[in-house]
């Protein structure tokens, strides 16, 4: 019977798999002493060459293979496209927040008016500039309440996030896959099953 694991377990896997894979080494060099058969201690440097290179490639194998497997579960169960989906939440949630945080209000228009009357009833020789004076009045556009109402976008968009994490957790847990018999003949000599 083929061995079942959910896309938690498979991907834990996975990674026990590429931390082995990183200690399998294939040394192809020997150092020799007077007290060895040269011939004899070759030979067998060279047969752990590639009985070492054999296992390395089994285990790059198995992890190749989990993760295609991994892959086409998380694209049969709607992880992907939930993991996508946050992904473009977390775009927008940046895109609104550099919009309102630190963002100047709307100045009251009356007061903005009376700003501008001033600058245009300033005497033509008065220099612009001196003393904070400019030819220009300065104003937040957005309203307090529009303010207001994007921020709440934004903890709605939290929330939808919150949501989808939960169902990638639990599509984690209830998703399987089935590994093939290579597979599970290199995690049998590995010692993983």
């Amino acid at each position: 019977m083929a061995t079942k694991l959910n896309l938690r377990k498979a991907a834990a896997l996975n990674t026990v798999l590429q931390d082995m894979l990183k200690n399998l080494e294939v040394v192809t060099t020997i150092d020799l002493n007077e007290f060895q058969d040269p011939a004899t201690a070759i030979a067998t440097a060279n047969a752990l060459v590639f009985a070492n290179d054999s296992r390395r490639n089994d285990v790059l194998m198995s992890i190749y293979s989990i993760r295609s497997m991994i892959g086409v579960q998380n694209t049969v169960s709607g992880v992907n496209s939930r993991l996508s989906h946050i992904a473009y939440i977390d775009k927008r949630i940046h895109q609104l927040e550099s919009m309102v945080n630190g963002a100047e209000k709307l100045s009251d228009i009356a007061v903005i008016q009376g700003k501008l009357d001033k600058i245009k009833t300033r005497p033509a020789d008065s220099r612009v500039g001196l003393y904070g004076h400019t030819d220009e009045v300065r104003t937040g556009v957005l309203t307090t309440e529009q303010i207001e109402n994007i921020r709440g976008v934004v903890r709605d968009l939290r929330k939808q996030k919150s949501t989808l994490n939960d169902e990638i957790l639990e599509l984690n847990i209830k998703t399987e896959l089935e590994l093939t018999p290579d597979v599970e003949a290199v995690l049998a000599r590995e010692g993983l099953s």
